[in-house]
C-alpha cells in the first residue's frame, strides 16, 4: 500500500464519523462536501503519493484533514471523489478530464495537476525582463492565476509534488531589495522526462562520434620514430 491509498482509506473511514461529529456541535455539512486527508512529515511537507505507506509514521509525521466542497454536477460521488487511480473502478471526474482536454497529447502520462504547475512555471520563465522566478511570487500570485481550475489546496499540493519529484528545482539568490534575506527561486528541470513530455520538448540528441582523418602517417608511427 502506498501513501495515496492510505489517504483514501482514511478519508473514506472519516467521512461519516466527521460529519456526525460536526452535526453534534451544530454544524451542518452538505452531502457535496468531501473529507480530504494528507500525510505530511514533521515539517509539514507532503509525502509523495507513490511512496510506500511505511515512509510515514504518526510518531514523526502529521495528518491533515479538511472538508472540501464538490460540485455535484461535475464531480463523482463523495465516496469515490478522492479514490486513487489504483483503487478506481469508475472513470475520472469530469473536472480532471477538462484539465486533460486542455493539455497536449504529449502529456497524457503526467497527472493533470502536475502538468498545470509545470506549464505555469514555463510561462513565468519566459516573462521578459525576469532573471528568476520567486517561489513565493509563483505560489501566491502566478499559480493562483494560471491554475484557477485547481483549488488552493491542490495548487500547493501539486507544487510540492513537483519540487519533491525534481520536476522543479530550487535555489537561493541575493535579494535585490534586502541582501540579508536571500530569495528562494524555482526553475523547471528541463532534463526531466516528465517535464519534456508535458511541454512537448524533445531531449537534445548527443552528436555521434565522427573520427577526423588527417593526411600523413599515423601519429603512433611518428612517436615511435622520434623515440629511436
Amino acid at each position: 500500500m502506498n501513501i495515496e491509498q492510505v489517504e483514501f482509506q482514511v478519508s473514506r473511514n472519516l467521512h461519516s464519523s466527521l460529519k456526525s461529529a460536526l452535526q453534534q456541535v451544530g454544524y451542518s455539512v452538505p452531502d457535496t462536501c468531501r473529507v480530504c486527508v494528507s500525510l505530511v512529515d514533521g515539517k509539514g511537507r507532503k509525502k509523495r503519493s507513490n511512496a510506500k505507506a511505511e515512509n510515514w509514521s504518526p510518531d514523526s509525521g502529521r495528518l491533515q484533514v479538511w472538508l472540501e466542497p464538490v460540485d455535484a454536477s461535475n464531480e463523482a460521488p463523495v465516496r469515490d471523489a478522492v479514490r486513487p487511480e489504483s483503487l478506481r473502478t469508475a472513470p475520472e471526474p469530469s473536472a480532471t478530464q477538462s484539465l486533460q482536454e486542455s493539455a497536449s497529447p504529449a502529456q497524457t502520462d503526467a497527472e493533470p495537476g502536475l502538468a498545470v504547475v509545470v506549464r505555469a512555471l514555463a510561462h513565468a520563465e519566459n516573462t521578459p525582463g525576469w532573471n528568476f522566478v520567486s517561489l513565493k511570487k509563483f505560489r501566491d500570485e502566478i499559480l493562483t492565476a494560471e491554475a484557477s481550475r485547481l483549488s488552493a489546496i491542490d495548487q500547493r499540493h501539486f507544487l510540492g509534488r513537483a519540487i519533491n519529484e525534481r520536476l522543479i528545482t530550487t535555489n537561493k539568490v541575493a535579494n535585490p531589495k534586502d541582501p540579508r534575506f536571500p530569495v528562494t527561486t524555482i526553475r523547471l528541470n528541463r532534463l526531466n522526462g516528465i517535464v519534456q513530455r508535458i511541454l512537448g520538448e524533445q531531449p537534445p540528441k548527443s552528436p555521434g562520434f565522427a573520427p577526423i582523418h588527417i593526411k600523413g602517417e599515423p601519429l603512433s608511427s611518428t612517436i615511435l620514430r622520434e623515440r629511436r
